[in-house]
Formats: structure tokens, C-alpha cells, sequence
């Protein structure tokens, strides 16, 4: 409990009015410090029972929608049920939102919240980032009716939404990529009957008729048959994102935004094509990893993007990409193309030790890289010399470096 200044007057007017009162035999002096006393006690008194009262307030925060692009707008509803038998008189309501979330008016206001009543405020916010925004907090700060005494009340109160980063189109040139998207093996045995082309892990939804189940006898796995005519091209896609992107450019273009819009645009693109598609994205320690289960475009791309908060990026080295196929149990050679997005700058920052532990791993490696202002940060020919250094370090294992054709930025205006 706090007592505020407005208090802290009301107290010393009331000790000097019964002060000069007593000293100046005044009676009626004295009588309005006393009368002042018993009104601050009055008040503090209140109070106590505001207080009370406040502590065990039932508060909860709402979104009309948990999923949605980045730049939309989210309506933010908070209710506050007031249980006990007294009102609180005055509430200032604070909603603590994320870094990347722009309320469209300020989140706070001052309600009154009668005995045994629900009280509801809006408002509506701006999701600036891709990414999960979390909300954590929302601050409570209760008074008396004078406004003499306060106290402030913490709700953890944890919700979040998921901002999808926006899908344009890919304006590509990017030959190794539409090769793979045509990977389709034709042709059939004598007598019409399919050959084995491929043989996997067993997904949901698989034919159980495909299950090979010799192998199954063997070593306790599921492997399904995939033939000649049914074997489709499966990639591996690396999404190198990290921290410092957030600082580079200016929202809602920063190279994080774009990054992310190129990265969810090629997932878009490939799974659209027909291709197999696993994603791994570094987000903090270590790469979280999502397997291909199938078609639905809008559920795959959303457990991409909600797996890192906005904002976030890879604590790590590059190199921590080196471990995913131990992670997933899948030899990296059953991929048909390893692609890493990532850019100039985010290779500048990179060990080349780091870069040749990937080449390693992978040894069909392309890389891809949004259309951004890099030439602001980093000299045209240090980028040359740059690339031709991350070519020689990978050698054999790269098949090539691509540059998107045209801009992932965006036009905002509140």
C-alpha cells in the first residue's frame, strides 16, 4: 500500500489545523483537524476493504483470433470479475503487451467495479512481427474514492497469438529449386508392375499396404515402399534467423521481416509443387524441427512460425544445423536438396569452421537469400568476396548461392 501525495496532504493540513488549533485555543480550527483525521481514517479504512477485496479479483485477457498475419489486428478483451461484497471504486487497468505489438490506443483505463460484477474493456492492437506474441501480465492498480491510498496488483495472466509471416510471391530464378520440384520418377517394370524407388519412414496416413513388413520383422521400424511414379522429392529447409535481424532496417522491413516472409513464401511454394518438405529453425539454443505430415499448407506453415516468439533468433552457431538428421533419425542423403535461407550478413558473422561443419553433413546444399539493402552494411565487393569465400569453404557439397528476385518488403501506414 502506497499513500499518495493527495494523502500526504490531507494528513499534514489536518495535523496543522489541530496543531494551531491547540496553540491558538481556536475550537474551530481544532475541529476541522479532527474532523480531517476521521475522514483519513475513514478512507484508509476503505481502503483496507478495497484492498481486500482486489487481491482476490478474477481477471482474464481474450483475443477474437490466436492466429493471423503479420500487420493485422487483433481485438485484445480483458474481463475483471469483482466476487466480493465491496466496490472498488477505482481501477487503473494496464495490459502488459509484447515488444512487437502496437496497440492502436494506449491499454490502460480507469473503471469502477461494482460487488459481485464482470466489467469489460477492448482494445485493439496491431501484430507487427511474425512469430508468437506473448502476453504475460496484466497490472491492477486499485484506490480509494479520494484517491489518498494505493496498491498495485500483478495478475499473470498468460496468453499468447501467432503472427504468420505474409506470403508473396517468389520471383525466382532459382534452377536448382524448380528442378527438384520436378522430381517425379516415372516408368514402370515388365508386366506393369511398380519397382521400389524409395523407401521411408512410415508417416500418418500412409497405406498400411505399403509397409514393408520384413523390415518391420527386423528392426521393430515401420518403412513404407514408395515406387517408381509415387517417389517425390523431399528437402530439407534451414531457416538461419537470428536476434540482430530485428535491429537491421526499419520496421515493419527489418531483415528479420523479410527473412521470414522469404522463408514462409518457399515453404508455400515447395509444398504447393508437391514436395516433401522438413523444416528446422533456430530459435534460441537449439533448431526446432518440423517433419512433413502431409498437404495442409496453413497447419505446416503455422508450426513453423509459432515455435519462436518475436523477436527471437538462434543463440547458436550455424553449425548446431549439423545435428538435425540425428535429431529426426533421417540420413541426410534421403534428402534431394538441403536449402538454407539466410544472408550476407548473417555469413559475415559466421565461422567458416561453422559453414564447412554443414558442408559436412549435407552435400547438396543450396543457398537462398531474400533481396534486401545489404550494400548499406556491407561493401558490394566485401559481399563478393564473402560468397566466393563461403563457395570455397563448402566446395563440392554446394550446389549454388541464389539471390531472390524481387523485394519481401511491405507497406505499412497506421
Amino acid at each position: 500500500m502506497k499513500i499518495t501525495l493527495y494523502g500526504v496532504s490531507h494528513l499534514v493540513l489536518s495535523i496543522l489545523a489541530i496543531v494551531y488549533g491547540i496553540a491558538l485555543r481556536n475550537i474551530f480550527l481544532y475541529s476541522i483537524g479532527l474532523a480531517l483525521i476521521l475522514i483519513f481514517y475513514k478512507e484508509y479504512k476503505s481502503f483496507n476493504r478495497i484492498r481486500n477485496t482486489a487481491s482476490n479479483l478474477l481477471v482474464k485477457r481474450y483475443f477474437d483470433k490466436t492466429i493471423a498475419s503479420e500487420l493485422d489486428e487483433v481485438a485484445v478483451t480483458i474481463t475483471i470479475e469483482n466476487k466480493g461484497s465491496d466496490a472498488i471504486s477505482r481501477a487503473l487497468i494496464i495490459d502488459k503487451v509484447s515488444r512487437y505489438v502496437k496497440p492502436k490506443a494506449d491499454p490502460i483505463t480507469t473503471i469502477s467495479i461494482p460487488p459481485n460484477a464482470s466489467i469489460s474493456i477492448s482494445y485493439r492492437a496491431v501484430l507487427m512481427a511474425p512469430g508468437t506474441h506473448v502476453f504475460n501480465e496484466i497490472v491492477v492498480i486499485v484506490s480509494d474514492f479520494l484517491g489518498y491510498f494505493t496498491e498495485e496488483l500483478r495478475y499473470s495472466v498468460r496468453e499468447h497469438v501467432v503472427a504468420l509471416p505474409l506470403e508473396l510471391r517468389v520471383g525466382l530464378d532459382m534452377k536448382s529449386i524448380q528442378k527438384v520440384i520436378g522430381v517425379y520418377v516415372s516408368g514402370k517394370a515388365i508386366g506393369g508392375l511398380f519397382n521400389i524407388a524409395n523407401v521411408r519412414d512410415y508417416q500418418p496416413g500412409d497405406s498400411v499396404k505399403k509397409i514393408i513388413w520384413s523390415i518391420y520383422a527386423k528392426t521393430g521400424r515401420l518403412m513404407i515402399r514408395e515406387d517408381f511414379g509415387e517417389s517425390r522429392a523431399r528437402v530439407l529447409l534451414l531457416i538461419d534467423l537470428r536476434p540482430s535481424f530485428w535491429f537491421i532496417g526499419v520496421e515493419p522491413n527489418t531483415l528479420a521481416h523479410i527473412h521470414l516472409r522469404f522463408a514462409r513464401s518457399l515453404v508455400s511454394l515447395l509444398l504447393k509443387s508437391g514436395v516433401a518438405v522438413d523444416v528446422a529453425i533456430c530459435s534460441g539454443l537449439v533448431p526446432k524441427i518440423i517433419t512433413y505430415s502431409g498437404s495442409d499448407i496453413e497447419k505446416i506453415v503455422y508450426r513453423i512460425f509459432s515455435l519462436f516468439d518475436a523477436g527471437s533468433g538462434c543463440e547458436s552457431s550455424i553449425s548446431a544445423f549439423a545435428d538435425i538428421s540425428s535429431y529426426i533419425e533421417r540420413d541426410a542423403s534421403q534428402y534431394s536438396l538441403v536449402l538454407l535461407v539466410t544472408n550476407p550478413i548473417a555469413l559475415s558473422l559466421t565461422s567458416p569452421d561453422d559453414i564447412a561443419e554443414i558442408g559436412k553433413i549435407f552435400d547438396r546444399l543450396l543457398i537462398a537469400m531474400p533481396m534486401f539493402r545489404y550494400e548499406e552494411y556491407i561493401n558490394r565487393d566485401d559481399i563478393v568476396k564473402l560468397l566466393n569465400g563461403v563457395a570455397n569453404v563448402l566446395k563440392g557439397s554446394l550446389i549454388d548461392i541464389d539471390f531472390a528476385e524481387e523485394s519481401f518488403e511491405v507497406s505499412y501506414g497506421v
